[in-house]
């Protein structure tokens, strides 16, 4: 249904974290960059307020061209690291393909496979992958990160996510996992677990992430610009033993206890 789309315009120093943000916590439908760098996009419904205080925010009209393309047209697979792909189930896989694949719609709920902070968790997550029994994905969005551990044969599954939507996505895409509406804290203790966050929701969620990860298996965190990189770290228990960047994202992994 097109009839509750709306269309906003995002100008400012802000525009662009503001954007990051509303990926996790909204379903974008679209989205167009400017040559002034202003951002144009379209939801289902009002946009929510923006945490963030150098970003004008100016509503556009709906236009019937909005509507001219699925969205679709120009959908690959995503080749995440030489053994690990990512597609829509619209896309085939190449035929040359042999690893992980993990089949994902796009545009259900953030995570999708195309944000550069997925990538640089699903990366990680693929490097340092222990085949923990239990795991939890903090924020999951669509799932894509839970799902990974599903298709690594992990045989518990948790995740959650505050935003229905994706809670909804995410129940989809794996009907077995346990997932969740809610924060960190309405999750049971898993071995290993991952949280693709912005930073300040890192930093917010970040006593009750830990207090789910069981060190068993390894921590992986992303969502993180290079400049906030540093005051996350500084309030982890162990220095981290490996990292991905995606730019502008970091993603890291703390080791478990031995």
């Amino acid at each position: 249904m097109t009839a509750d789309w709306r269309a906003f315009e995002l100008v400012g120093a802000d525009a662009a974290a503001a954007l990051d943000w509303l990926h996790v916590h909204v379903d974008v439908l679209g989205v167009l960059e400017a040559d002034d760098g202003a951002l144009q996009l379209w939801l289902h419904g009002p946009l929510p307020p923006l945490p963030f205080a150098q970003v004008q925010v100016r509503e556009l009209a709906v236009q019937a061209a909005d509507f001219g393309h699925t969205g679709r047209e120009q959908d690959i697979a995503i080749r995440i690291a030489d053994d690990l792909l990512v597609r829509p189930p619209w896309v085939e896989r190449p035929p040359a393909f042999r690893g992980v694949e993990l089949v994902v719609p796009r545009g259900s709920a953030f995570g999708s496979g195309e944000h550069a902070s997925t990538q640089a968790a699903l990366r990680l997550l693929h490097r340092v992958w222990d085949a923990p029994a239990r795991f939890a994905d903090v924020g999951t969005g669509s799932g894509i990160l839970a799902l990974y551990a599903s298709v690594r044969g992990c045989p518990h599954v948790q995740a959650c996510d505050i935003e229905a939507p994706a809670v909804a996505a995410a129940q989809q895409l794996m009907p077995a996992a346990t997932v969740r509406l809610g924060g960190p804290e309405s999750l049971a203790p898993a071995d290993a677990v991952v949280a693709n966050l912005t930073a300040a929701e890192l930093h917010a969620a970040l006593p009750a992430i830990l207090a789910v990860w069981q060190r068993r298996s390894p921590l992986v965190l992303s969502g993180m610009r290079a400049a906030e990189v540093d005051g996350v770290l500084a309030r982890l228990p162990a220095a981290p033993f490996a990292r991905e960047v995606v730019a502008p994202f970091t993603a890291v992994a703390l080791p478990p206890a031995r």
